[in-house]
């Protein structure tokens, strides 16, 4: 009988044993995204720590840290985060509205593509940070390979963010997520996952709904970008 069910149900024998219509088991731990319709399209419904995620952008600064502040502030806060060749300075102010100790952060700004990626390995191989997050405009596949394996020999969340024409690229990591900015949040399409395809795109609110303006006073709100 047990012979038989394990048969019928092969993705229980290893949890890297899996089919390809369902999603994988993840056999490291994962991080809750904070946004439900996120989680449960995700193997082992959050975010995969000590594994490559990579996010493709359709322009820096579209909310792609915001995406990830929930999961910030469920690491150790003892912990650093990483930014690597930011395309903006940090703005401080926003990671304290965001309950962020300022303090945690790490702004590194090398002289070269070469010198961020060394960074990043560099902080992948001592593990000394809850997350790290690296900009990065161009990548060999053997660059992405290396940082996977480095980021599995630790329990950093490790976020390579790279332009959107990279998504026909071949790439090591085992969650790449492509972004586009709408209003209030993020459209979010799930390039790849361990599971079946994602055809259709999540849209994440990242921001609240502007208050109703008061009779007494016109207001007029922009959409955001």
């Amino acid at each position: 009988m047990a012979r038989s069910f394990l048969l019928r149900h092969p993705e229980r024998i290893h949890p890297a044993v899996w089919r390809a219509t369902q999603l994988a088991r993840p056999a490291r731990p994962t991080v809750a995204t904070g946004f439900p319709a996120l989680d449960q399209a995700l193997p082992g419904q959050g975010w995969p720590v000590g594994q490559l995620i990579e996010l493709l952008l359709q322009r820096p600064g579209c909310g792609e840290l915001q995406l990830f502040r929930p999961a910030l502030l469920r690491q150790a806060p003892e912990r650093s985060i990483a930014l690597v060749q930011p395309p903006y300075p940090p703005c401080i102010q926003a990671w304290a509205n965001w309950h962020l100790a300022p303090e945690r952060l790490i702004w590194v700004e090398p002289s070269c593509p070469a010198d961020a990626l060394w960074a990043t390995e560099q902080i992948l191989r001592h593990n000394v940070c809850a997350a790290v997050f690296c900009w990065a405009q161009t990548l060999r596949p053997a660059s992405l390979r290396r940082l996977h394996l480095l980021a599995q020999q630790s329990d950093t969340l490790c976020i390579m963010l790279r332009p959107a024409s990279a998504r026909l690229q071949a790439s090591a990591a085992v969650l790449r997520l492509a972004l586009q900015p709408c209003r209030l949040g993020v459209h979010l399409h799930i390039v790849k996952r361990q599971g079946a395809v994602s055809l259709a795109p999540l849209t994440l609110p990242l921001y609240a709904a502007p208050r109703a303006a008061s009779h007494h006073v016109a207001l007029d709100l922009p959409q955001m970008a």
